[in-house]
Formats: structure tokens, C-alpha cells, sequence
């Protein structure tokens, strides 16, 4: 699902990850064009069992909307982003389905836009990629 609005659009992968929060389309060497486009992305994004769920009828749609959610392979999902990145891919997805794309994609701006240089953070990295400062969402950076 793609955002719109007057700031930088964001792409919510359809397990409720936000794309451009990722290391793999921050970084400047071969870079990932987020699970929703066609182009080079990293074989484990190419073959992930979550975007190719049989269980989909299309392979953008969001996880939240099938009778099964959470499934096992988006639960250990949540359980891994939510321990190493201080990222909720459940909560990413309830809030759009609750106060809709513009309103969610304000709230990640507002959260992962970095203090210094005003790029996006990314979720996987203790500081920023383009400035070095620290990431305050990182988990051991929470106080």
C-alpha cells in the first residue's frame, strides 16, 4: 500500500512494514526498491513467504486484511522487529486501518525523522546513515 500526502510518500509492505525505514533502501550501494515495486531487491525480499501468500488475492494487500492475520509467519515477524528494532509492523497496520494512510504516514515521519540532518532514520541502524547521529528509537537507545 503507497501513501499519499504533502510529505515524502512512504510504502507499507504488506506485512505492516515501512519500507523506506529499511537499511536495504536507505543505503546507496545496491539498493532496494521496497517490497511493492519492480526492480532489485534482496533475494529473501524477492521469495518472502508473507508478500507471496497464497492466501492473498492480491500481493499488495495488507496482511491485516485476511481472515487469518496473524498468521505464525507475522507473528514471528512482530516478535523480531518489535525485540531487535523497536518497530511494530501490527501497530503499523492497525493504525492505518484505524486513522487511515495520511494520519499514519505523519505519525512515521514524526518518529523516524532524524533531529539533525531531517532524513528518515532507519529502523535497523543505532544512527542515522546519512548524518552519524544517534537513532532514538533504536532499542537500546530507549530510555
Amino acid at each position: 500500500m503507497t501513501f499519499g500526502g504533502s510529505l515524502k510518500s512512504l510504502t507499507l509492505a504488506p506485512c505492516g512494514v515501512v519500507c523506506e525505514l529499511c537499511i536495504g533502501y536507505q543505503r546507496s550501494k545496491n539498493k532496494c526498491v521496497g517490497c511493492n515495486s519492480i526492480g532489485n531487491k534482496p533475494k529473501h525480499c524477492i521469495i518472502c513467504s508473507i508478500k507471496n501468500c497464497t492466501e492473498k488475492s492480491n500481493p499488495e494487500e495488507l496482511c491485516i486484511e485476511c481472515e487469518k492475520f496473524p498468521c505464525r509467519r507475522l507473528k514471528d515477524l512482530e516478535k523480531r522487529y518489535t525485540t531487535k528494532y523497536n518497530e511494530s509492523p501490527t501497530e503499523n497496520m492497525q493504525f492505518t486501518v484505524s486513522k487511515g494512510l495520511k494520519a499514519f504516514e505523519m505519525e512515521i515521519q514524526k518518529k523516524w525523522t532524524c533531529h539533525q540532518c531531517c532524513n528518515l532514520l532507519s529502523a535497523h541502524r543505532e544512527t542515522c546513515v546519512v548524518c552519524g547521529s544517534p537513532n532514538s528509537n533504536f532499542p537500546n537507545r530507549m530510555k
